[in-house]
């Protein structure tokens, strides 16, 4: 839980501050992928950073980061937000690896292609990673975690040009995995 009932983050949560750290959202009308419960939100534009994110004052929504430095955004919307239903299937908005590697799902932006057809899902690693969780689009929706066992699993590899050929993806077991609850109180 991130956000408390006013609005407000909590649980060591935190927002961060400055001209940079406040993007605006023309949409909020889809829930977050990654939500449990309802009213979570997904914003765009994807350069708001706003897949994850909570209603907050009125006007703004506060959006995660990433979990390990529990750092929030605040995002602007002009309209009103209604209310939106989890998903069926949520997808963690971030993960753990066996290996300590560190994952966050895609909000948008232009990812790198293999030419095995396997298309990154969650980037890990950092900025400049080329490295992802990976997916082929033809084992469908939802399939990019392995939920058939009590360990769950992801397939990991390296992105490149659309045409690259590159080793085939490793199997790693998810070792921790962040789903959004609504609001404390909702």
């Amino acid at each position: 839980m991130a956000v408390g009932p006013d609005g407000q983050a909590i649980n060591g949560y935190r927002v961060a501050s400055g001209p940079d750290s406040v993007g605006h959202a023309s949409e909020c009308s889809q829930p977050s992928p990654s939500a449990v419960d309802d009213n979570v939100y997904y914003c765009s534009p994807s350069a708001a950073g706003a897949g994850t994110c909570w209603p907050s004052t009125p006007g703004s929504l506060l959006c995660v980061d990433n979990p390990w430095d529990r750092q929030m955004h605040r995002v602007t919307f002009d309209g009103q937000l209604a209310p939106v239903r989890a998903p069926a299937d949520p997808d963690p908005f971030a993960l753990t690896l066996d290996d300590g590697t560190r994952c966050l799902l895609r909000n948008g932006g232009a990812w790198g292609g293999r030419a095995d057809g396997y298309v990154g899902v969650y980037g890990c690693g950092g900025a400049g990673s080329d490295l992802a969780v990976l997916w082929q689009p033809s084992q469908g929706r939802g399939s990019c975690i392995d939920r058939s066992a009590p360990a769950w699993t992801v397939k990991v590899g390296r992105l490149g040009a659309p045409d690259a050929v590159l080793p085939p993806p490793a199997t790693r077991t998810v070792t921790a995995a962040w789903l959004a609850g609504g609001r404390a109180g909702q």
